[in-house]
C-alpha cells in the first residue's frame, strides 16, 4: 500500500501489531489475557498516543481504559485497544528526529554537552527505536537518516559545527515530519513504531516557507508528535530569574496541539531535559479504534476522561480517513 502524508498515521491492511503485557485487547476477545498477545488487524486502524497529568503536572499512570473515552466528530467510539507503557522498559518502539538549531542560538562548544546527554537519551529509549538527525539555520540539511547504529547518529552530531545565518525552524520541523512519514519504519518486530521529533531551538523562526498552521496540520494529521527543547539564549524574562518569554514556536503551539511538551534548557547541562523527556515518553498510554468511514476526508477525535482533575494531552485531534 502506498502512503500518503495525510494517511501514514492510519495502520495498513493486514497489520500484525504485537501488543505489550500491559494491554488489553478487543473487548470481544477471550476474558483471560496472555502477554505478548498478537492481534491481526483486518482493517484500517487510528493509533492515539495520550499523557495525562494530574493537577500539579505529575503523571498519572494509573488510568484505566473504562476511564477514557473516544469521540471521533461528537460520536461515542469503542475503544479497540488500549496499552499503557511500562515506567520500567519501552514497550513501544520510537521514530525520532532531532531538529539542531545552527543558526547562532547555540554555541559550537555546547554541542558537546548537547550530544553527551542526546546519546544517553537514544540509550534509555534505544529497544526497538530508530533516530535521525538534521539541522537547520538559513537551510535544512539531514545529517543522518534513521538509524538503531549510535555511532552514526553521534557521528552525525559531530557534523554540527557551523553556527550561523537565519533560523528555518518551521520548515526544520516539517522536513522532520516528512521524513517520518516516507522514511521511518511503520512497526518494528510487528509494533507500530511512536514518531516523535525533538526540535532544539530558541523559538524564533526568521526564514521558513512554511505557515505555522500548515506545519500544525501536517503534523497532527501524520500523528507526529514534536517536543522543543528552548535554549537559554530567549530564557529571558522582565519579572523572574529562569523564567524564559513566549517564543513564536510557542505562540503556533505545534507543540501543544501534536501533545508536546517544551523543556527549558540549561546549555551547562542538556542531561535533566533529555531524562525528564524520557520519563514523559514513558508516560504514555495508547488508544485505538476501527474507524467506520473510508471516505478520504478529515474527522476530528477527541479524547476525554471521567476521572475528575485530570488533564489529557494527545498527539492528535483528527486524522484523515483512507478514500475507498
Amino acid at each position: 500500500m502506498k502512503f500518503r502524508l495525510l494517511i501514514c498515521a492510519i495502520v495498513p491492511v493486514a497489520f500484525a501489531l504485537a501488543l505489550p503485557a500491559s494491554t488489553t485487547a478487543q473487548k470481544q476477545s477471550a476474558p483471560e489475557q496472555r502477554p505478548g498477545l498478537t492481534i491481526r488487524m483486518d482493517t484500517d486502524l487510528v493509533i492515539i498516543d495520550v499523557t495525562a497529568t494530574d493537577k500539579n503536572g505529575n503523571y498519572v499512570r494509573d488510568l484505566k481504559e473504562n476511564e477514557l473515552e473516544i469521540y471521533e466528530d461528537g460520536k461515542l467510539k469503542k475503544i479497540d485497544f488500549f496499552a499503557v507503557t511500562d515506567e520500567a522498559a519501552l514497550s513501544r518502539p520510537l521514530a525520532v528526529v532531532f531538529a539542531l538549531d545552527t543558526s547562532g542560538s547555540l554555541k559550537p562548544e555546547e554541542t558537546v554537552t548537547l550530544r553527551e546527554a542526546a546519546m544517553k537519551f537514544t540509550e534509555l529509549m534505544r529497544g526497538d527505536s530508530v533516530f535521525a538527525a538534521l539541522t537547520f539555520n538559513y537551510d535544512v540539511k539531514v545529517l543522518q537518516n534513521f538509524t538503531s547504529d549510535p555511532r552514526k547518529l553521534e557521528r552525525a552530531f559531530a557534523k554540527a559545527d557551523r553556527f550561523e545565518g537565519s533560523t528555518r525552524i518551521y520548515d526544520a520541523i516539517d522536513r522532520a515530519v516528512t521524513m517520518l512519514d516516507r522514511n521511518a519504519p511503520r512497526a518494528r518486530k510487528n509494533r507500530p513504531v511512536r514518531r516523535v521529533v525533538i526540535v532544539i531551538s530558541d523559538g524564533f523562526d526568521s526564514a521558513s516557507v512554511i505557515g505555522r498552521q500548515e506545519l500544525a496540520r501536517r503534523a497532527n494529521a501524520a500523528g507526529v508528535t514534536v517536543y522543543s527543547i528552548t535554549l537559554p539564549s530567549y530564557m529571558l524574562s522582565p519579572t523572574r530569574s529562569g523564567e524564559r518569554v513566549i517564543t513564536p514556536l510557542d505562540a503556533t503551539r505545534v507543540v501543544s496541539v501534536t501533545g508536546g511538551r517544551d523543556f527549558a534548557a540549561d546549555a551547562k547541562d542538556f542531561a535533566p531535559i533529555f531524562k525528564s523527556l524520557a520519563e514523559e515518553i514513558r508516560a504514555s498510554y495508547t488508544l485505538a479504534y476501527y474507524p467506520d468511514l473510508r471516505d478520504g476526508k478529515f474527522h476530528d477525535v477527541r479524547i476525554k476522561t471521567s476521572r475528575p482533575g485530570i488533564q489529557l494531552r494527545v498527539n492528535r485531534t483528527g486524522y484523515t480517513a483512507p478514500a475507498k
